[in-house]
């Protein structure tokens, strides 16, 4: 057997070793805020719940560099988290009526919303709950429903520096969005900071201070 097939992600209860809880999963605790805006610490990479490191990762490198290797539990693609980034976690409580895709919608409008209204930046909403500045994909997000509670988390390429390491640690997707096309990770992505002028903090503080006075996860 391939010893690649053998490979166990770490789930979030395993981080006790990085300077952060890596993920946001904290937030599923009743006594969390409902709004957490992070810029990571370390590289970690991050699967999706039904992804196989061995066709989404580069493990070889990864274990080279020591770069930790995690399992969400929501959906979604694999997604590398460093410092040239920004995460959001919105916390909802949620009716039994309301289903993955209003919930998806209304957190992407609340990002969508705060990039026009804070820096006059128009980006789209694709079919998979990326969003997109000129066809290029800046925010990835996932999606977690237990029982009574809905976890959002995205993640925000705000830095280039970003890519280097999303090319160093990921191949191609597995399953890509009609909107890819095809193109590799340098022709796909786009940076945040090649199209506004912020600070990571500054980001960080005001996309944070936009969910919380917009009160956003009352919810759709």
């Amino acid at each position: 057997m391939n010893s690649k097939s053998k490979f166990r992600p770490l789930k979030t209860e395993n981080s006790d070793f990085l300077p952060e809880e890596p993920m946001g999963e904290t937030l599923l605790a009743e006594d969390s805020p409902r709004v957490r805006v992070w810029r990571p610490k370390s590289t970690v990479i991050v699967l999706g719940r039904s992804q196989k490191a061995e066709n989404e990762i580069n493990l070889d490198v990864a274990k080279q560099d020591s770069v930790p290797i995690f399992q969400r539990h929501g959906g979604g693609g694999c997604v590398v988290l460093d410092p040239n980034s920004v995460c959001i976690g919105l916390k909802y409580h949620r009716e039994n009526s309301l289903n993955i895709t209003d919930f998806l919608h209304h957190s992407s409008k609340g990002i969508q919303l705060f990039l026009d209204e804070t820096y006059d930046l128009k980006v789209d909403i694709r079919k998979n709950y990326d969003l997109t500045l000129d066809n290029k994909k800046f925010l990835g997000a996932s999606l977690y429903m237990p029982k009574g509670i809905c976890l959002y988390l995205a993640v925000i390429l705000l830095n280039r520096d970003g890519l280097n390491n999303i090319n160093k640690y990921l191949t191609m997707p597995s399953k890509e969005p009609e909107h890819r096309e095809g193109r590799n990770h340098d022709d796909f992505l786009t940076p945040l900071q090649d199209h506004i002028y912020c600070t990571f903090e500054g980001f960080r503080n005001n996309l944070e201070e936009f969910m919380v006075q917009t009160d956003w996860t009352a919810g759709p």
